[in-house]
């Protein structure tokens, strides 16, 4: 299948003319240069989108993330994470598309970029309990306890009312957790048989001096 079929494009808002752009980019004035090297610097650094640059329309981007979140909930996740990867690029700077982005990741099994993914959504979106949930699973399915417990507790915290879908999950998943330890802990405290080889081996009696047999006896 095609897939531009599968994945809509983002046009711009006004039709983009490359010879136009190209001879911007490629212009000796001294202020434009200074004004081509800012953006660049900014987008290198993070501090503008590449959609701001480019003026993409908000409005198609956000049906686009409509239909990738369609194809999410739907388990066509393969799809889904094509939509958001390039949401990402474009608008790095949306909590959603990095959700996203790492909820494909999450269900194909690619737990080191979701929980990357899931890191980027928390940075603009602090108290979004989905990605804290969501990474601290990742966490515990590592058997990380200390960070998935961390994450837990920060989700727990932002809901205390216990309203919250997300925060009441990482209530059960502590309790999870504890168990887990629990069951670590025990394991930890049983003795294990000695091996054959590493046993006391004990003489017969007949081959004992008569002290070692009289302390046999006792």
């Amino acid at each position: 299948m095609d897939e531009g079929k599968i994945i809509p494009t983002i046009s711009s808002k006004n039709k983009i003319d490359p010879e136009k752009i190209k001879s911007k980019l490629l212009s000796p004035n001294p202020m434009r240069i200074k004004h081509i090297t800012d953006i660049l610097g900014a987008l290198s650094e993070n501090k503008i989108t590449f959609a701001s640059v480019m003026q993409l329309d908000r409005k198609k981007m956000r049906t686009l993330a409509e239909q990738g979140y369609v194809k999410l909930k739907h388990g066509r996740y393969d799809e889904a994470r094509r939509v958001f990867e390039i949401l990402c690029f474009v608008d790095h700077k949306n909590y959603f598309h990095h959700l996203a982005l790492g909820g494909a990741y999450h269900k194909l099994r690619k737990y080191l970029d979701a929980a990357f993914q899931y890191t980027e959504c928390l940075k603009y979106d602090p108290e979004n309990t989905n990605a804290l949930v969501n990474r601290g699973e990742i966490f515990l399915k590592h058997k990380n306890y200390k960070k998935a417990a961390e994450d837990f507790r920060s989700a727990i915290i932002i809901d205390q009312e216990g309203q919250d879908l997300f925060s009441n999950r990482a209530r059960s998943l502590v309790i999870a957790i504890k168990r887990s330890l629990a069951r670590e802990k025990g394991k930890k405290n049983v003795t294990l048989p000695q091996s054959p080889s590493r046993r006391r081996k004990i003489k017969p009696k007949v081959l004992m001096s008569p002290k070692a047999r009289k302390k046999l006896q006792k």
